[in-house]
Order: structure tokens, then C-alpha cells, then sequence
């Protein structure tokens, strides 16, 4: 069976969360289809078989009542053209409402004389009722086909109502009043809070833009040796060689063949300081030059480069969908039908047993007027919209909403110490031979640095270094080599046995009180042990020395400030670990743990946690610990973001950034209840208040507006500066 087809459509028409539900409902319809539709951000994320065309899916949503246009890439769905006739509806609302709106507070300072006369309530009705309402019939009536409802059912039923009984009112010539201004009223002011809510909307995915207008749409390209050339972007390709003059923003990611110069990547990690950048350094499209001058080798372009990619992941996690919006969908699912048979026993309670069927036509309407679930549907999407581009700006890469959530409820944090609450550059700090002294310390590095010259481990980059310094650049050709993962690497040289190997006490059984007293000495400087052997026996003890983060500290006192425990998982001997943990301030360690067994740690300790655990490793060795953990944050160092097992990357590399994370998704959850909470209070308390005639159709249709623009201005305020 093939894999699923992703396709990515920007939608058009939405006007409430259950719009999305009927989109939803529609595309999956089709066989063997499953689609994800986002509200707040008007897309729709599909994946179905590969018979399945494009054009099919956006046949299905058109005949929803609904439009699709097909994006390429999620990056280039951020900004969406204003939609004209849509403006056209808006403004003409406008104009026929005004006159209304205006008339009606006089009328109630001044007495009814001051009414628009009928006839023309009529006229300025009429147009805003058939040609601007519109698209509110053709998505109810879709909606009603599909066997579902929203907002558009809603907003037709009310103001229809209040139109058509108007209507029979005039002809009939019957001493009543109308409520042609309500009609009116009620749908510019729905327009105009869309209108509002669409420009918060953008408001909050504006970190996207920003990211993706930092990137010059031209190029200095190397026509021939030295001699270059302004070019469209368009027209560079990797493996071609460009020129970024002093102050100009990079065009391209790439690899510096020439030049050095100081490059600020604040706009992507974050960080202020900007970064030394020299030969075979890696630059990235969109940071900004210094004063130097620099040629680069061009790695990536477009939707290559590192800055699109963040782009996208950005925009796919304020597209997904937080654990706690499955209830908003079981609400949505019956709220409007249960609000249609509120407004009927509204209006059949106070006709028949008022007998008042006039008072119970507007109490009806303004039922189904205060119901629209706008407010309910936006409360998650937004915030999550705003919190996930608010931790972008921050150098805080959040993968998915689920991540998000997460993050807010973890009770312990778990550090990988190499490279994480350490520098991870280690240094060959002692070598200690043995007794008998078999080899010289030149003999020994050789020999440690040919075995390791096939490793990317920490420990193989120290020995490497300490040979070429001490040994020179001479090498031994090595066969039969292999790397046990936990263990060392081990390889022929000369027809003899080697191998470099993590110290263990059993290891060492020659002479065994001299090799333990040694380690236990070098143990209570934190360095990390290996040992050369030959057949079996110890030749030499390599002592490693590691530095911690200067944030490694004062990350833990924050997390402990914020009541979360610390632990320590490590592969290092337990001595060592203990030295850098009780330095470091962290509550538990636990050593000498091989990388498989790492994450059967993590799973240990998130069995004992109820709130949840973090893992923050470096994402290449610790990918299953970061996987096993409720949420992984990977150190993001040197900005490579395809760490696929991490659903937090912080690319500024700082330790602190764990504590920023925590905090932002504490605080995003804290606006989704806010939310939450203002659009249920809301629906409970003015439902009741329009059946007993308290709230008039007109003041119900303001205060669903003034709903849906509250949530959305209440998740803004993730952007305020702490």
C-alpha cells in the first residue's frame, strides 16, 4: 500500500469553528481521506491515497459551500490577499446600517418619532438581507446538507426571521413595529467583529512573516574568478558561490569559503551577540553580515534553507490541534442544534403562553443572535497562534500544539549532562599509563585517535585534538573495526587487538588497586574515563574534562523555583556524575546509563510522575530518551532543526531557554482557560438574559462581536514583553 498523499489548502469563506467541522466533515467523506482543518489559521491539512487527486479534495470543499486554493508550501499560506467582495459585503453593510444605528439611540433619547420611517428601513434592508447576507444562507444551507450546523445557521435563521416578519408587518399594514434595523444591524456588526477578528488574526502569525521577509530577494553570484554579479534568487543554486557585502542581510545558507566577519542570528535564536563566522562556518539565509565581507559556498536556497524550514514547522504547529480543543469539538458538535430549540420553545413559551408571539419572535431571534459560537471556536487557536510565533521570536522552535501543552504540566526535567548542562567539549586532560609501561603517550594517542577517527562522539573529537597536538598527523590503518554503542570502538592495528572503552572497574585485571585508585582520584574532578586496551589489558586511563554551561545553574534554581524536579541521566561514571551533579544543584543522578537504556529511564520516571516529564538532550544519541519523554526539548547548537524526536528545539542554544518554555506554555495554557471560560460564561449568561427579553436582537449581535474580538485581544497579550 502506498503512503499517504500531504496536501495543504488555504480556505476561504470560514466564519465559525463549525465551518471548520463541515469542511472537515466534507473531505473525509471521500474514502480512505483524513484532513485537519484550523480555523484561526484557514487552512486545511490533508492526507489521503495517492489516487486521490488535488482536485478532487478542493471539488469536495467547494461543494461544501466553501473555497480551497492548493499551496505548495505551508510558508507561502501565511499572508492571504484580502478577499475584495467580501470587502464590498463589509462596506455596504456599513453604509445601509449607519442611518439605523444612528436613528435607533435618538429614537430611545428622543421618543419614536425620531424612527426611520418604514418604507425606507425597507429599501436599506433589503440589499443587506439578499446580496450581502448571502454567504450566510449558502453556508447554512451546506452546512444542513452535510447533516451538521454552525454559525451561518444561526445568523440566517435570526435574521431572517426578523426580515421576513417585517416583511408581513408592512404589506399586511398591521400596527406593529418592524425590525428591518435589527436585520441590518445584527449582520454588519457579525461583518464587522470578522472584519476586526481577521485583523488580530494576522496580527498574531506576523512572527512567520517576519521570518520570511528577512531573506533579500537577490543574490551577488560568482559569474567567473572574483567577478560577481546581482542576480534574482530565483536563479541561485546550491553549490554556487556568493558574496555578502558588509551590513547586508545573507541570501542563501552556505558555508564561508572567504572572509570573516561578525554575523548577528538574533532574528532566528534569539540571541544578541552576534557570532564570529570564519572558513568551512556555516551561515544561514536571513542573519544579518557585520562589517566584513564574505564568500560563501551555497548549501541551500528557497524552501532549503534552514530559515524556510522554521518557517514551516512554525506555521504546521500553530495549525495543529492542543489536546484540550477536543472538548470545544464535542461542545461545538451539539451547541447549535440545541440553540435552534431554545429559540423555538422561546418563541412557542412566550406566544402561547404570554400571548405575546411578537415579544417571542424577537426574544427568538435574539437567542439565536447571542448563541454564534465564534468566541468558542477562536479560544484554542488563537492562543496557541500567538503563543507558538511569540516563542519563534524567542528562539523557541514549538513543533507541535500537543508539545505545547505538555510542556505547561511536567513535574521533572531531565538533563543529558555531555553537551547539554555541559559544554560537551571535552579535553584530554590526563593520560595514565600503565606501571609496566608498555607505550609511550604518543604510541597510546595514536593509537586512541585511529580507532576514533570514524567517530562523531565527544570523546573521539578530544582524542583526535590531543593526538594532532602531541602525536602529529601520523595514522595507523585500522580493519575490523566496529563501534559498540555504550561501550567503545574497537579495531586491528598491525594484526594486534585494540579498542578505546568507557573505564569500568571490571575492566582493569592486571594490577586492578592501581587502575581503581587512579579513577577514583580523576573521579573527583568530574572527568570522564576511558581506557585503551590491548587483549584484554588495560594500556592506559584517558581522562576527560568538561565545563559546565554557565546557565547550567541558574537554569536549575529557576526550575526549582518553579516547584520541578532535576535529574541528571548520563552515561559517565557514577563518581564523576556525582561531582558535576552536586556542583550543578540537581536533585537526582542517574549514571552510568547506556544510550538504549536511557530512554527505559525516562519511562521509569515518567511512570512516577503524574505531571508529566521533560528531556533535554542534544537530539542525535538521546532521540529515543526524547521520544519516550511526555515532551523532548533538543538543543538546537549550531541551528540544525531535523531533530524529528523533539517536540521543543531550542535554537539559541541556551539552557535557560527550558525555563522560557515552560513559562510561555504555562502561560498559553493559562490564556486557552481564560478564553475558554469568557466564551462558556458568556453563552451562559446571555442566552437566559435573550429569552427573557433583556437583550434586544441589535445589542445580542454587538455583543457576539465584542465576544469573538475579546478572546482573540486576550491572546495578544502573549506578546506583551516580560
Amino acid at each position: 500500500m502506498s503512503a499517504p498523499v500531504e496536501h495543504v489548502f488555504k480556505l476561504s469563506g470560514l466564519r465559525c469553528a463549525n465551518c471548520a467541522n463541515t469542511v472537515k466533515k466534507a473531505i473525509e467523506q471521500l474514502p480512505g481521506v483524513e484532513a485537519e482543518v484550523n480555523f484561526a489559521t484557514e487552512e486545511a491539512i490533508v492526507r489521503s491515497p495517492s489516487s486521490v487527486q488535488s482536485s478532487e479534495l478542493v471539488r469536495v470543499v467547494e461543494a461544501a459551500g466553501y473555497g480551497a486554493t492548493e499551496v505548495a508550501d505551508l510558508a507561502e499560506s501565511i499572508t492571504t490577499p484580502p478577499d475584495r467582495m467580501e470587502q464590498v459585503r463589509f462596506w455596504t453593510a456599513i453604509a445601509c446600517a449607519l442611518p439605523l444605528a444612528i436613528a435607533m439611540p435618538l429614537a430611545w433619547l428622543f421618543g419614536h418619532d425620531m424612527h426611520v420611517p418604514v418604507f425606507w428601513q425597507f429599501l436599506l434592508a433589503t440589499p443587506v438581507q439578499l446580496w450581502v447576507a448571502w454567504p450566510f444562507y449558502r453556508g447554512a444551507w451546506f452546512a444542513l446538507r452535510l447533516g451538521t450546523s454552525n454559525m451561518d445557521v444561526l445568523v440566517s435563521l435570526g435574521t431572517l426571521a426578523a426580515y421576513v416578519y417585517s416583511l408581513a408587518v408592512m404589506f399586511s399594514g398591521a400596527h406593529a413595529d418592524v425590525y428591518f434595523e435589527a436585520s441590518v444591524v445584527v449582520i454588519a456588526l457579525i461583518m464587522t467583529g470578522k472584519h476586526l477578528e481577521l485583523r488580530a488574526r494576522r496580527a498574531s502569525a506576523s512572527a512567520i512573516e517576519r521570518l520570511l521577509h528577512l531573506t533579500p530577494k537577490t543574490a551577488w553570484l560568482e559569474k567567473s574568478a572574483g567577478q560577481f554579479e546581482s542576480v534574482p534568487l530565483s536563479n541561485i543554486r546550491p553549490g554556487d558561490r556568493v558574496r555578502v557585502l558588509s551590513g547586508e542581510a545573507i541570501p542563501v545558507d552556505g558555508l564561508v569559503t572567504a572572509g570573516d566577519s561578525a554575523v548577528s542570528e538574533a532574528m532566528l535564536t534569539g540571541e544578541p551577540v552576534p557570532v564570529e563566522k570564519r572558513i568551512d562556518d556555516k551561515v544561514y539565509a536571513g542573519t544579518l553580515n557585520g562589517d566584513g565581507v564574505l564568500i560563501c559556498r551555497v548549501t541551500g536556497v528557497g524552501r532549503s534553507t534552514v530559515l524556510a524550514g522554521i518557517a514551516r514547522l512554525v506555521a504546521q504547529a500553530q495549525g495543529s490541534r492542543a489536546p484540550v480543543q477536543a472538548l470545544v469539538d464535542k461542545v461545538s458538535a451539539w451547541f447549535v442544534p440545541l440553540v435552534v430549540v431554545l429559540a423555538l420553545l422561546t418563541l412557542f413559551i412566550t406566544g402561547a403562553w404570554l400571548g405575546d408571539w411578537h415579544a417571542g419572535i424577537v426574544r427568538a431571534v435574539a437567542v439565536l443572535v447571542i448563541s454564534c459560537p465564534c468566541a468558542l471556536g477562536l479560544a484554542t487557536p488563537t492562543a496557541i497562534m500567538v503563543g507558538i510565533g511569540e516563542g519563534a521570536r524567542q528562539g523557541i522552535l514549538v513543533r507541535d500544539a500537543d508539545a505545547l501543552q505538555r510542556a505547561a504540566s511536567v513535574g521533572t526535567v531531565i538533563f543529558d549532562k555531555t553537551g547539554t548542562l555541559t559544554e560537551g567539549k571535552l579535553r584530554l586532560a590526563d593520560v595514565i599509563l600503565a606501571p609496566e609501561r608498555p607505550m609511550s603517550r604518543e604510541e597510546i594517542l595514536a593509537i586512541a585517535a585511529a580507532l576514533e577517527q570514524g567517530s562523531a562522539h565527544p570523546v573521539a573529537h578530544a582524542v583526535r585534538s590531543a593526538a594532532t597536538a602531541e602525536a602529529g598527523s601520523h595514522t595507523m590503518v585500522v580493519t575490523d573495526f566496529r563501534n559498540e554503542s555504550g561501550q567503545g570502538v574497537f579495531g586491528t592495528i598491525a594484526g594486534a587487538g585494540y579498542g578505546v572503552v568507557r573505564w569500568s572497574a571490571a575492566l582493569a585485571s592486571v594490577d586492578y588497586g592501581f587502575w581503581q585508585q587512579q579513577a577514583d582520584q580523576l573521579a573527583q574532578g568530574a572527568k570522564t574515563l576511558s581506557v585503551v586496551m590491548h587483549a584484554d589489558q588495560p594500556l592506559a586511563l584517558l581522562a576527560f574534562a568538561d565545563t559546565a554551561r554557565l546557565d547550567a545553574v541558574e537554569t536549575i534554581g529557576l526550575l526549582h523555583q518553579l516547584g520541578i524536579k532535576t535529574v541528571m541521566l548520563t552515561g559517565d561514571q557514577a563518581a564523576s556524575a556525582r561531582v558535576m551533579g552536586d556542583k550543578l544543584g540537581v536533585d537526582a543522578i542517574r549514571a552510568e546509563v547506556l544510550p538504549a537504556g536511557k530512554a527505559s529511564e525516562v519511562k521509569h520516571l515518567l511512570a512516577a510522575e503524574s505531571g508529566g516529564v521533560m528531556m533535554v538532550g542534544d537530539g542525535i544519541n538521546d532521540a529515543p530518551a526524547l521520544a519516550s519523554a511526555s515532551v523532548g526539548v533538543a538543543m538546537g547548537g549550531g541551528m540544525d532543526i531535523a531533530m524529528e524526536s523533539a517536540g521543543i528545539v531550542l535554537m539559541n542554544n541556551r539552557l535557560t531557554g527550558v525555563v522560557d518554555a515552560i513559562q510561555l506554555s504555562r502561560r498559553t495554557l493559562a490564556k486557552i482557560r481564560q478564553n475558554l471560560f469568557f466564551a462558556f460564561i458568556y453563552n451562559v449568561l446571555a442566552i437566559p438574559l435573550a429569552a427573557a427579553g433583556l437583550l434586544s436582537p441589535v445589542i445580542a449581535g454587538a455583543a457576539m462581536a465584542c465576544s469573538s474580538i475579546s478572546v482573540v485581544g486576550n491572546s495578544l497579550l502573549l506578546r506583551r514583553k516580560r
